[in-house]
């Protein structure tokens, strides 16, 4: 007999499951979301600002598997099509009424989960331009004043090697290049896994209006953070008037203002100011590191689903081991997808023959939890693989899934010892097992180590936020070894590097009155050093990874724009630093309680001290 392949290349079988893929077409089905949410992620405004207010019509939302991609794909179609999803969630009185003006026909909104069924992957661009026909054939209506919205779940999956594992099928950029040029009422979001991967296929599509920037604009969705999490414990922290909000954004420009106009004053007062607000106290907020620090983003998110009440004590309960819940299984479920997920990671962003050798290192990194500066020799003889497939499969991969980056060594193009973090302290304990007592009480220094993770995490969404998606030093935290101590993040913010010393038990005030403080010393050193004037970073490659061919030119064009404090070497292959204007001290300390954020000015340049619990919720 002949194998017939004509059910699955017109998309016929995917088709057939369109109405269960998107149950609102029902007229008299109620849209509802899951129950576990009592407000929104940040990502949830940020992508839906993006549609709407930026007026962007292809929208990609990255980041590793069980991030929440999904779900917030479900979220931006129950806020198209039901209003009361608007009333709960959406706070502000003039954001609320324009999104029901942004309200569409249920039948105006197609959501397609590519992964649901492998068969999907069978010539898929074939598969996924037949679905939508299907939809704009028999279900879209088309009033003239409404837009309609495609969203695609694991666009990433669609492309693969081909028989020869040379070039690839299913060029996604193509069918959506054609999509949003057949019709001008078409907005696409989609989700993948990486931004990187993402970048160099929408660059791939040439002239077309895929490649505007008034048209694309991606979002890398992290795991968890503090903040969001914070909104998940407290309610209160999302009902509270915006006066009397810790503004986040505000904080974000402010210090992007201090470190561009020298004047570190004004970020300090904004930090200050914003840190009075009485709806979460310090005491409070420095409680729930620690909560934090134990499940992290994407166990909290599970435990959420899994029917636990994350606003109550019953939380609190479940991490300790109180109560019939069984935490440790939940986090052996948790660690089982995420390694899925690198085994699927390393197959979709290719480039590395050895798949579970990503699992390895991640394991290592968890029950290890280094901190401090690395050997490369030591990790390349521990994994047995050599230097470059660490650098370039392993480093490269784990970081543009956000669960494990690299730190480089400031001003040295050569180094021999390297820093690396987990992003996620759920995570480094779900391969553990370990849970709130362990962290408190039975293994000394894991609680530090974990939350130097997380600053060291927040300190990456920084940079990624606040840095301009061609800038070659965006999403880049490195360390500096000085001849006394060392600073242990370094993120550079339109060229010009801020250094942050690290410092979980001690404030400003014990730094100022200790004899013995070398690593205090090396954040003075480094403001009133020359540093900056030989660090570089490549315009060509990202963590490793080099970067296609219009991204460089894009980056040489941002750089040589009057504002930016960076500038390029000689042979115009590197961008150095310009010259910092003050440094930070990032404490967990208690005496950090009373006094909150303080400068120090009695170096050569100025260092403002923010406590931990203040600084997590920047972002």
């Amino acid at each position: 007999m002949s194998f017939d392949s004509e059910p699955f290349t017109s998309g016929h079988t995917l088709i057939q499951r369109l109405e269960q893929y998107n149950p609102w077409w029902d007229g008299d089905h109620e849209t509802s979301i899951s129950a576990e949410y009592s407000t929104l992620r940040t990502a949830f405004h940020k992508t839906y600002e993006t549609l709407h207010e930026d007026d962007r019509r292809f929208v990609t939302i990255t980041g590793p598997d069980g991030v929440g991609k999904s779900t917030l794909l479900q979220q931006l179609a129950s806020a198209h099509v039901d209003p009361d999803f608007i009333e709960k969630f959406i706070r502000d009185a003039s954001k609320r009424e324009q999104a029901h003006e942004n309200l569409v026909p249920s039948s105006n909104v197609l959501y397609l989960p590519l992964r649901d069924d492998p068969v999907f992957q069978v010539r898929p661009e074939d598969q996924l331009r037949a679905a939508i026909d299907h939809f704009e054939t028999h279900v879209l209506r088309r009033p003239d004043s409404a837009d309609h919205y495609v969203l695609l779940d694991d666009l990433h999956i669609v492309e693969r090697p081909n028989k020869r594992g040379s070039t690839e099928v299913g060029h996604w950029e193509r069918v959506i290049a054609d999509l949003l040029d057949e019709r001008s009422d078409r907005r696409i979001v989609s989700t993948a896994l990486s931004a990187d991967a993402v970048r160099a296929r929408v660059g791939q599509t040439g002239d077309s209006a895929l490649d505007s920037l008034s048209l694309h604009e991606n979002i890398e969705l992290y795991t968890l953070g503090f903040a969001d999490f914070l909104r998940l414990r407290h309610r209160d922290v999302v009902l509270a008037p915006p006066s009397e909000r810790f503004d986040g954004t505000s904080v974000r420009n402010a210090l992007y203002e201090a470190m561009d106009q020298s004047t570190p004053e004004r970020f300090a007062s904004e930090v200050e100011t914003q840190q009075q607000d009485a709806i979460v106290e310090a005491t409070t907020a420095r409680r729930e590191i620690a909560n934090y620090c134990t499940t992290g983003g994407a166990v909290t998110l599970r435990l959420a689903g899994s029917g636990i009440d994350i606003e109550e004590e019953q939380y609190v309960d479940v991490i300790r081991g109180r109560g019939d819940f069984d935490f440790k299984a939940l986090q052996e479920e948790t660690f089982s997808e995420c390694r899925e997920g690198l085994l699927r990671a390393a197959t979709n962003l290719r480039g590395i023959k050895d798949g579970l050798g990503l699992e390895r290192f991640f394991a290592l990194t968890a029950h290890e939890h280094p901190t401090q500066d690395v050997a490369f020799d030591d990790l390349v003889d521990t994994l047995d693989i050599d230097r470059r497939t660490l650098r370039d499969k392993y480093l490269s991969i784990l970081s543009r899934l956000h669960l494990l980056s690299p730190s480089q060594e400031y001003d040295n193009q050569r180094p021999r010892q390297i820093r690396f973090y987990l992003r996620d302290p759920g995570l480094t304990n779900a391969v553990c097992r370990t849970n709130l007592t362990d962290v408190l009480r039975r293994e000394p220094g894991l609680q530090e180590a974990l939350a130097k993770s997380t600053a060291f995490d927040q300190t990456i969404r920084l940079s990624c936020e606040l840095n301009h998606q061609d800038d070659p030093k965006r999403g880049l935290v490195k360390f500096w070894p000085g001849s006394k101590g060392s600073v242990d993040f370094v993120v550079k913010l339109n060229g010009t590097p801020v250094p942050i010393l690290w410092s979980f038990n001690e404030g400003i005030n014990e730094l100022r009155r200790s004899i013995d403080t070398p690593d205090f010393d090396a954040l003075q050193d480094f403001l009133g050093g020359s540093a900056s004037d030989s660090e570089r970073d490549p315009i060509d490659e990202l963590l490793y990874m080099p970067v296609s061919d219009n991204t460089v030119r894009r980056r040489r064009e941002y750089i040589q724009k009057d504002s930016y404090e960076g500038y390029m070497d000689e042979d115009e292959t590197s961008v150095i630093d310009g010259a910092p204007s003050f440094g930070i001290l990032l404490t967990n300390a208690r005496s950090a309680l009373e006094r909150g954020v303080e400068i120090y000015d009695e170096g050569p340049k100025p260092i403002i001290q923010i406590p931990l619990w203040t600084y997590l919720r920047f972002m």
